[in-house]
């Protein structure tokens, strides 16, 4: 195997590296067309073709790095030199051959792979890919033994082939800027931050010190009066990813749809915003008037602790109403203040999946439409004296739904609040039923922009009375609306500033006032990423710090 013709002109013997190179780049182009076929959508097939260019000069570059490499090593340990070269084939193989069953993820939430920590790696393996999606690694083992088995010949140079190569490095070359593909895309976006490093502002963000107490306290000091909420039935809806301005547009202008019909009873917020950019700490916010000064997919033992915070599922629980987290995703492991839920429902527990649209080609992506979960819910209304339920709704959450179904997600939306609110009119409940409709974040992509946190809220339901409030609020608020309109209390004073957490890719966190000024901060490089109005960097770190601190030192990690 170590004796290569140096001298030969008319023939080369192939090494070890390039047989497990092309093996690698044959099972890559076998990947990117299975994928594209699953998902059924001709807008991918550029993507994948593309990100398969990418695939092949990766290991077209390693493969002539290895050849390089043998011609320069002594024969004596040319054997080792091949050895260490097909271990870092093989390495490259396994790790590209997981992502074209991910690529439309990817594309809709780009992530630079060497900005993401071990804990979002983590989650990203275990929940959202999934460990019995690693069979492409196992294929890719399998490969590289067929290709170490085999062992041919020396063959004659061939031109063409030379030329076909020489095409598809090229090919690959002029489309690196926009790369589709993730380990490409990461590479460039890195070598780009390194090219023309920001300004550091600001220092990085401490790690809050560890409480000390057991207890874990709460941020819900309110005068709850069970016997006089009302209505008997709370249904919260929150949309995935919708931003205020889309939901102005397309929802509340359409006077035909459940707005239009409900406009008398109609509460908008229109300057309320998310506190995160992620789903589950929106949701927790939501639910327990604190936010989580952490990413989503940071380690969760963070901040776990505040799911057992004073919160709304368990005060409205007290007072007699049977609580309800439905989702109609098959897989959903982040279930805010799950203990104080009756129940927890997912799409095992739908009367039946025929007829509605179900996809899952990524483990936390696999779900049933959220129209499936109406009949169940309408059941938990008219079983139940008082009843609250919560339906985080998975439609739109990724491009494939939008693909699949050819619908709009707030038309989707319409259409299920439609029939929902039908549903409990033929059960005799709809007078007795609040609707609190709301988004989680805007596009998780676009961490400083402040146009992703401002998000729709909309209060629907008797003895709403029908206005738009401008008053500058965010989730910390909705417990206290929530009340508010449940008991016909005042709404809670307009906030004068709320801090704001950005995506699971990167630490980026800023501020926002009223006025629309705003600033954010890219944690791991001290970089202004965006910044509007009279604004102090130094300002906001320290601001963020000190929530930083005040949440760990009742809601971190237990140092006893």
């Amino acid at each position: 195997m170590t004796d290569v013709n140096e001298h030969a002109s008319t023939t080369v013997r192939v090494l070890p590296a390039v047989r497990v190179a092309g093996a690698l780049a044959l099972l890559q182009l076998v990947l990117h067309a299975v994928s594209w076929a699953q998902s059924a959508d001709l807008r991918l097939l550029a993507p994948h073709g593309v990100a398969l260019l990418h695939d092949v000069m990766i290991l077209g570059t390693a493969a002539l790095v290895a050849r390089a490499g043998s011609r320069l090593l002594p024969p004596n340990v040319r054997r080792a030199g091949d050895t260490v070269s097909v271990l870092a084939l093989a390495t490259i193989g396994l790790v590209i051959s997981v992502y074209p069953q991910v690529l439309r993820e990817h594309l809709a939430f780009p992530v630079n792979l060497f900005g993401s920590g071990a804990d979002a790696a983590t989650v990203m393996l275990t929940e959202y890919l999934g460990i019995g999606r690693l069979w492409p690694a196992l294929a890719a083992m399998g490969v590289v033994v067929l290709a170490l088995w085999w062992n041919p010949r020396p063959m004659p140079r061939n031109w063409l082939v030379l030329l076909a190569a020489l095409l598809v490095f090229a090919a690959a070359a002029l489309t690196l800027p926009r790369s589709p593909n993730p380990w490409v895309f990461s590479v460039v976006q890195s070598l780009s931050s390194i090219a023309s490093p920001a300004q550091r502002e600001v220092p990085s963000l401490a790690r809050p010190p560890a409480r000390t107490s057991a207890a874990v306290g709460g941020n819900l000091p309110l005068d709850l009066e069970p016997d006089a909420l009302a209505p008997a039935h709370v249904f919260l809806i929150v949309l995935e990813g919708v931003t205020a301005a889309d939901f102005e547009r397309e929802f509340l202008g359409n006077g035909q749809g459940f707005y239009g019909a409900r406009r008398d009873q109609a509460l908008y917020f229109s300057r309320y915003y998310a506190t995160n950019l992620d789903s589950y700490t929106s949701l927790i916010a939501m639910l327990t008037g604190v936010q989580v000064p952490y990413r989503a997919y940071a380690d969760d033992g963070l901040y776990a602790a505040v799911n057992s915070a004073e919160n709304v599922t368990r005060l409205l629980r007290h007072a007699g109403y049977h609580t309800s987290f439905v989702s109609t995703y098959q897989h959903q492991p982040f279930v805010p203040t799950r203990a104080d839920w009756d129940r927890v429902l997912d799409r095992t527990g739908l009367p039946s999946l025929d007829g509605w649209v179900s996809l899952g080609t990524s483990r936390m992506e696999a779900a049933t439409e959220d129209r499936a979960a109406l009949s169940t819910i309408v059941g938990l209304a008219a079983a139940n004296d008082r009843t609250f339920v919560l339906h985080e709704l998975v439609y739109g959450h990724t491009t494939e739904w939008r693909a699949t179904t050819g619908q709009t997600q707030l038309a989707y939306c319409d259409q299920y609040l439609r029939e929902l609110s039908a549903a409990l009119e033929n059960q005799g409940l709809l007078d007795k039923s609040l609707f609190v409709v709301v988004s989680d974040h805007g596009d998780r992509a676009r961490s400083s922009d402040a146009d992703n946190y401002r998000v729709p809220l909309l209060i629907v339901g008797p003895k709403v009375v029908a206005a738009t409030d401008a008053g500058f609020r965010s989730h910390l608020d909705l417990p206290a609306i929530m009340f508010a309109a449940m008991q016909q209390r005042e709404l809670p004073a307009a906030r004068s500033s709320q801090l704001l957490v950005g995506s699971t890719e990167r630490w980026v966190y800023g501020q926002v006032w009223p006025d629309g000024s705003h600033l954010f901060i890219d944690d791991g490089t001290g970089a202004v990423k965006a910044r509007r109005g009279a604004t102090d960097a130094a300002s906001v770190q320290s601001s963020f710090q000190t929530m930083l601190n005040a949440f760990g030192a009742v809601f971190g990690p237990n140092s006893q």
